[in-house]
């Protein structure tokens, strides 16, 4: 067995325990579960990679752990303190992403495939933005900068995949989208409409999405190496 196994299967183990414990309603354990399920695939990483890691990936891990625990609390402040760890992790993967992008160039059915996605993204930015959400405690210009530095990493990931349309960029892709649509229902769950289905999609997709956020990473790294070597 590789060494890189074990976390991997450990991942997934805590992936469907966090599902089930949120559909059964058991979120007294969700902070042992969460916090076994972002070690397992920041080790999976780690061996995967050969032990090396930037400081803006560790960032990444460190304010997506920080922000699963604010998630998890019950204090008054809870909710402000996850917003602004995701917020955080979503500004260091645009950081990191950046790179390189001044060399794209577009063909027009790039350029239309990409204004489309930003027309996507503002009409959805400006209806989940326009529901009432009278229990949020987090400033409103706070989840309109939120909304925002989300809609430009998945733009971002829509560029990348269009342009090369590998491995890395597909799980760039569906990381992002997972963060969407985590983000989505979990403002619908919690602060909108209460429903077990908004919860499971809600969960889903944020635990898995750090699968697909290590996926892109691994390749990606693997791309950058091959590319130093010639």
């Amino acid at each position: 067995m590789k060494a890189k196994t074990p976390s991997l299967l450990l991942y997934f183990l805590a992936c469907i325990l966090t599902v089930v414990l949120t559909l059964v309603g058991q979120e007294s354990y969700l902070l042992y579960t969460k916090s076994l399920l972002l070690s397992s695939i920041f080790i999976y990483y780690l061996t995967t990679n050969n032990y090396k890691i930037d400081l803006i990936k560790g960032g990444i891990f460190i304010f997506s752990f920080i922000g699963d625990v604010f998630v998890l609390m019950r204090y008054v402040d809870s909710e402000i303190g996850s917003v602004l760890s995701f917020l955080i992790v979503y500004l260091l993967l645009i950081i990191h992403l950046v790179r390189g992008l001044k060399k794209i160039k577009f063909d027009k059915i790039d350029l239309l495939s990409l204004i489309s996605i930003i027309i996507v993204m503002i009409v959805l930015s400006i209806t989940i933005l326009s529901l009432p959400f009278e229990n949020m405690k987090t400033d409103f210009s706070i989840i309109v900068i939120y909304s925002i530095v989300l809609s430009i990493l998945i733009c971002i990931s829509v560029i990348k995949y269009i342009i090369k349309s590998n491995f890395a960029f597909l799980n760039l892709l569906l990381m992002s989208l997972c963060f969407l649509l985590s983000d989505i229902f979990y403002v619908l769950n919690g602060f909108y409409l209460s429903l077990s289905a908004f919860s499971l999609i809600e969960i889903s997709t944020q635990v898995f999405s750090y699968f697909f956020m290590v996926n892109y990473f691994i390749a990606n790294d693997k791309s950058v190496r091959k590319l130093n070597n010639n």
